[in-house]
């Protein structure tokens, strides 16, 4: 097995080396543009750019990460089955004084050392450099290197979808390159995943499952017959997984010649002096403005229905709270921290000053990074700034978004940071932070932001506790505060709103999204002002929006049942639901009569070609959970023998049987053209060529 290793090594050696240059050159690039970035803020001649910020986290790195390990991995699976894929060669190869199993081991492991080669050590140089202090003035943590080992995994998984379509004895533009189109559900699945936990067991399936399809593969030469079952079995879910991309490729294709269905929304909207409206948009009609009772909004001095254009510059300016550090929502399923794949999961900038990027960090706490030697200068909390230290004896709370015009964001260089206790105003210039409000020990904040109606100002801060909301000036003074009614759970998204005259307020409580589909909670509004408190309140009913379903329903045709579960449910208290129930049924009647028509459709082949019972029954069960892909999956992997009439029986009976499995008949002999020399055996030499025996 060694010397194949070797033999492999040598012959494949070229293509490594190539892949290492060019890989490091792409790597190289990116990091130079990093660093550059850097240089230019210092100048205070570039805006920050999350993608420029760290080469480990860059869209653009990550990316060029995957795609090049995707299409390394292949050609160099691809090539070392393709090397040998002449006739003679290959019955050398096979027939090593080695079992057929070592010699593919024997492969594989030079393949995959080769592939660490090319793709492995230039990623491992980049984590190197960016991990080096003085070199990135961004924070740097292990975990931050996940994204670039699921690319890199993920181009072992296409190193065995190449092995697989070098080694598949199929047609090009029909099946043989159907491992890759497995390959690329993979792939797709992990840029989809939140966690990496979950991406590296969809990787480590799915490279499983082309291993073992290639390795059968390699078993019989790759021929369908004669592989081992579980080869068979890998093929055959390869195979599946391949005929689903073709099929939703097809579908999104047919669906982008066809004419776009439009949808209806509703929802509500609040001008500057305190009036609720309706905004509606029918479905290919003109956005209608209407009031609470159904009439138009008019232009006071036209008459006519006013334009959306003029509508949008009457509306009030608001801040959206959504109390994040409530004891439960950490846990809530709906609630999202970022996709291990973003840098916002890791740190986000929180303010530059003159000569230092103060970064927030999960663990609570300001990092301070000194932009001219971009290296770690400490961390700041509530007990004070900690020189050299990333963690201190108090942390933060995870921040709030802000609001400026109406315009929300995650993350933003506020001036407070608050614990589950007190808001505390941050003075970064002289890295300290003090006290800005308190509140009782039985209450606890649940969120703070502040507000500002201008690029960097400060015009208020509004705080959400367990029973209050407040509004506080950028001094501390105390704007207004009301109950926490409707209280949280239930009602966990809050906009408060800016009205004229200045003295004049509204909040807007938003009922949680799976309460208001399950209980029908409506929205409430509250009215306020300085000094008089609360003015009035209103309960509004949720409205109804035919948003649609992310695909159109006829796509249900082309969806495997199996996947409905994976794709379109979720866990909870209650068991398995559907999200929008009423927008799916359709496309899951569409899915499963497409799984009985493929169920039907195997069956007849089945009986067609004389597959045995309990090898049919195992073809339904596999059609009914796959759909159309499945069938596709059938039709691709059997190899199908031609038929030719019996002459006895006349029926079309299959060329690779020796009996007619009609009627027990063998094949009849070929006629004959005179040329034949043999004689028939059993006959008598007597009248033939030949002379018979001599005798003594």
């Amino acid at each position: 097995m060694n010397t194949i290793i070797r033999k492999e090594i040598r012959e494949n050696f070229k293509l490594a080396v190539i892949g290492f240059f060019l890989f490091a050159l792409i790597l190289e690039e990116n990091y130079r543009t990093s660093t550059g970035f850097y240089a230019r803020l210092a100048l205070k001649k570039a805006n920050w750019d999350y993608d420029h910020a760290h080469p480990l986290l860059s869209a653009s790195v990550i990316f060029a990460t995957g795609l090049f390990c995707a299409i390394f991995g292949a050609l160099l699976g691809w090539l070392q089955i393709h090397n040998e894929s002449h006739r003679d060669l290959w019955a050398f190869l096979i027939h090593r004084p080695l079992s057929r199993s070592k010699i593919f081991l024997a492969k594989a492991i030079a393949g995959i050392g080769l592939y660490t080669l090319g793709s492995g050590l230039p990623l491992a140089g980049l984590i190197v450099a960016t991990g080096m202090p003085g070199h990135i003035a961004a924070p740097f943590e292990w975990v931050m290197v996940l994204p670039l080992l699921a690319c890199f995994l993920t181009g072992i998984v296409f190193y065995f979808a190449g092995m697989l379509t070098g080694l598949r004895q199929a047609r090009w533009y029909v099946s043989r390159g159907l491992g890759l189109g497995a390959a690329f559900i993979v792939c797709l699945g992990m840029a989809k995943t939140e966690e990496f936990l979950p991406a590296l067991i969809l990787i480590l399936v799915g490279g499983a499952i082309l291993a073992t399809a290639a390795w059968g593969g390699f078993m019989s030469n790759g021929f369908y017959a004669g592989q081992p079952a579980l080869g068979r079995r890998a093929l055959v879910g390869s195979s599946m997984l391949g005929c689903l991309v073709v099929v939703g490729a097809a579908l999104a294709l047919l669906d982008s010649r066809l004419p776009q269905k439009e949808y209806t929304w509703s929802r509500y909207e609040m001008t500057t002096n305190g009036t609720v409206y309706i905004m509606t948009q029918p479905a290919g009609k003109p956005i209608e403005i209407t009031d609470l009772n159904g009439a138009p909004l008019l232009d006071a001095t036209t008459g006519r229905p006013v334009a959306p254009t003029d509508f949008y510059r009457s509306l009030a300016r608001g801040s959206v709270m959504i109390p994040t550090e409530f004891p439960d929502l950490t846990n809530d399923p709906s609630w999202s921290r970022g996709s291990y794949q973003q840098s916002i999961r890791y740190f986000s900038l929180w303010r530059q000053t003159e000569d230092t990027l103060w970064f927030w960090n999960p663990n609570g706490r300001l990092w301070a990074y000194d932009l001219a030697s971009r290296r770690f200068l400490g961390s700041l909390g509530p007990d004070g700034f900690a020189p050299g230290s990333r963690t201190g004896t108090a942390r933060f709370l995870r921040p709030e978004g802000s609001s400026w015009n109406g315009h929300y964001s995650d993350w933003y260089p506020a001036r407070t940071l608050f614990t589950h206790h007190a808001v505390y105003q941050l003075d970064l210039d002289h890295r300290s932070s003090k006290r800005f409000i308190d509140v009782p020990d039985h209450d606890r904040i649940g969120g703070a932001a502040d507000v500002s109606f201008r690029p960097d100002g400060w015009d208020y801060t509004v705080m959400v506790t367990t029973n209050s909301v407040s509004l506080l000036t950028s001094d501390g003074k105390l704007v207004w505060q009301t109950a926490y009614a409707p209280a949280y759970p239930d009602y966990n998204w809050i906009d408060v709103i800016f009205l004229e005259p200045s003295n004049r307020f509204a909040l807007w409580f938003h009922p949680r999204d799976q309460s208001n589909k399950t209980n029908n909670l409506p929205s409430h509004f509250v009215w306020l002002a300085t000094g008089q408190g609360v003015l009035t309140n209103l309960d509004l009913p949720p409205l109804v929006s035919s948003l649609g379903a992310w695909t159109p329903a006829w796509f249900g045709v082309g969806m495997p049942p199996v996947l409905w579960p994976w794709l379109y449910g979720h866990w909870n208290e209650a068991g398995l639901l559907w999200y929008e129930s009423d927008l799916l049924r359709l496309p899951l009647l569409l899915t499963l009569v497409g799984a009985v028509l493929s169920v039907g459709a195997g069956w007849w082949l089945g009986r067609r070609y004389h597959f045995p019972v309990a090898s049919q029954l195992k073809w339904a069960v596999f059609h009914l959970l796959t759909g159309l892909p499945g069938i596709l999956a059938f039709l691709c992997v059997q190899e199908w023998p031609a038929r030719e009439s019996c002459p006895n029986c006349k029926k079309l009976r299959l060329v690779d049987r020796e009996k007619c499995e009609y009627c027990g008949a063998g094949f009849a002999p070929p006629p004959k053209n005179g040329t034949e020399i043999f004689e028939p055996a059993g006959g008598s030499s007597a009248g033939s060529n030949f002379p018979g025996p001599i005798s003594g």
